[in-house]
């Protein structure tokens, strides 16, 4: 696969993704169409488009085509690496949060009137479709099926993998455009999966990576988000601030050593 088609697809998929909830957003706003319906409909109609762009990509461009029956990879993994899954889900966690904090990084040294957090928080509900089925489910499965099993493994057929794994991390970066924040974690996030899954030769490793980590930020902002970010303004960027960052480093650094020598029979 050429780098262009991985950009087009990528983009295809993103397209089918947003069309649907564009209708819905347009029925919305040129009808009286109750907010409160129309807040239940998006879930679902988010978690729906999802699932129909990437099947739809899957079909048409996914040649030949994978065996249904084990393309998640479930047979022979090793339960006894997930510890090691965690122990990356929070060290990206780690990692990314001064890639999160970029703009009040510059606003707390500029700025003398630097304003703490300012959230409403709330018990962890799993009632919403969107966290149970989009965050935890959907997300996990159909992107590391799409950037990981797919777009990655295609693009190493025609180029050097360094440069499979930039280009495949990019596209999935990409596709997180609602949310400038998360531009560069996601990167990181789809250079670390993709390893995982190159060293691995399984697919279930990137996709339980996935879960985790969508877990721990659902949990985070959801559950404990207002004690854990009122302790790190406590921190005002001090020394101890940036020894997270590296300690995540060095968390991503042994679980990824962990999991892709912990055994060198994997197949696809």
């Amino acid at each position: 696969m050429k780098i262009t088609k991985a950009i087009l697809l990528t983009l295809l998929v993103t397209v089918i993704y947003y069309i649907p909830q564009g209708i819905l957003v347009l029925l919305v706003k040129y009808t009286n169409w109750d907010i409160n319906l129309f807040n239940a409909m998006f879930d679902i109609v988010w978690s729906l488009s999802a699932v129909m762009a990437y099947l739809l990509v899957f079909y048409l461009f996914w040649k030949p085509k994978p065996h249904y029956s084990n393309v998640l990879d479930i047979d022979g993994l090793d339960y006894n690496l997930i510890p090691y899954l965690i122990l990356i889900a929070i060290g990206l966690g780690f990692v990314g949060q001064p890639l999160w904090d970029y703009n009040r990084l510059i606003e707390y040294f500029q700025n003398a009137n630097f304003q703490p957090y300012n959230r409403t928080y709330g018990e962890l509900n799993f009632e919403p479709l969107y966290f149970m089925l989009g965050t935890l489910i959907i997300a996990p499965i159909f992107e590391e099926l799409f950037f990981r099993k797919f777009l990655f493994s295609k693009l190493q057929e025609k180029y050097q993998l360094n440069l499979a794994i930039i280009i495949s991390s990019i596209c999935f970066s990409a596709i997180h455009f609602e949310t400038p924040g998360n531009l560069l974690p996601s990167f990181i996030f789809g250079i670390i999966s993709c390893l995982i899954y190159f060293k691995t030769k399984k697919i279930s490793y990137s996709i339980l990576l996935h879960f985790i980590s969508n877990l721990c930020v659902s949990l985070i902002n959801t559950r404990f988000g207002e004690p854990f970010f009122n302790w790190l303004d406590g921190l005002k960027y001090d020394l101890v601030y940036w020894a997270i960052f590296i300690f995540g480093i060095l968390l991503i650094i042994l679980g990824v050593k962990k999991i892709t020598t912990a055994n060198n029979t994997y197949s696809k």
